[in-house]
C-alpha cells in the first residue's frame, strides 16, 4: 500500500497540552474501534475514547445503552464532550431501539450512529454507494469485491482522509431519501460520527 502523505491526516496546532473535547463511543465490535483509531483521524477537532467493557457479548440495543450509561459514570464526561452509541440494526425490531431514541433526545450531547444492516456497510461506502446492500450477506459479498482480505480488522492506514470524506458523502446522499430516525435497509448513520470528527460539526 502506498505511503500516506501528510495531507491525508488532519492537522491541529500543537503549541501546548490543550484539552480536546471527547467523543465517548460505545462500539459494538473491534472493527468500529479500529476504524476510529485510524491515522486519518489524528489531529481531529475531537478525540475519541472508549469506555471499558461495553460489549462483552452480543446484547440488544437497550442492554447496550444500560451498560454504556453504567460505564460512563466512572468517566470524566465534560460539558462539551459527546456520547455516541454505534450499533447495528441486525435482526432487532424497531421497538428494541425505543430506549436508545429516548436517550438521544434527552441531551444534545447524546448521538446515535445506527447502521442497517451493519457497520460494514459504511466501510463499503468508501468504495461505492452500496446500492442493494440491504442484508448482512450482501454487504459482505460486495465489500469483499473491493477488499478481498477483509477480516473484521481495519489497519491504521487503511483509508485516507479523502476516502473517508467520500464515504461520508455516499452515506449522506443515501440517507437523505429516508426521514425515519432509524436508517432504512442499506443505509447508515455512521457517517455522522465520521463527519463530526473530520469537520468538527
Amino acid at each position: 500500500m502506498a505511503r500516506r502523505t501528510r495531507k491525508d491526516t488532519l492537522k491541529r496546532k500543537t503549541g501546548g497540552r490543550e484539552y480536546r473535547n471527547v467523543c465517548w463511543v460505545s462500539a459494538e465490535g473491534q472493527t468500529e474501534k479500529d476504524y476510529l483509531r485510524m491515522d486519518a483521524f489524528k489531529g481531529a477537532p475531537m478525540a475519541v475514547k472508549f469506555p471499558k467493557d461495553i460489549h462483552p457479548d452480543r446484547r440488544n440495543p437497550a442492554a447496550v445503552l444500560k451498560r454504556f450509561q453504567k460505564a460512563m459514570r466512572t468517566e470524566d464526561f465534560r460539558k462539551n464532550d459527546e456520547a455516541w452509541v454505534v450499533v447495528d440494526v441486525d435482526t432487532w425490531g424497531e421497538e428494541e431501539f425505543a430506549e436508545l431514541l429516548t436517550w438521544a433526545d434527552s441531551d444534545p450531547r447524546h448521538h446515535l450512529a445506527i447502521s442497517n444492516p451493519k457497520f460494514e456497510l459504511f466501510l463499503l461506502m468508501h468504495f461505492d454507494r452500496g446500492n442493494g446492500c440491504t442484508t448482512p450477506q450482501k454487504v459482505d459479498e460486495v465489500l469483499k469485491r473491493y477488499w478481498q482480505r477483509y477480516d473484521k480488522r481495519v489497519s491504521v492506514t487503511r483509508f485516507s482522509l479523502d476516502e473517508i470524506k467520500a464515504a461520508v458523502e455516499n452515506a449522506a446522499k443515501k440517507r437523505a431519501s429516508c426521514k425515519d430516525v432509524i436508517p432504512g435497509p442499506g443505509m447508515t448513520d455512521a457517517h455522522l460520527l465520521a463527519a463530526r470528527l473530520i469537520e468538527g460539526r
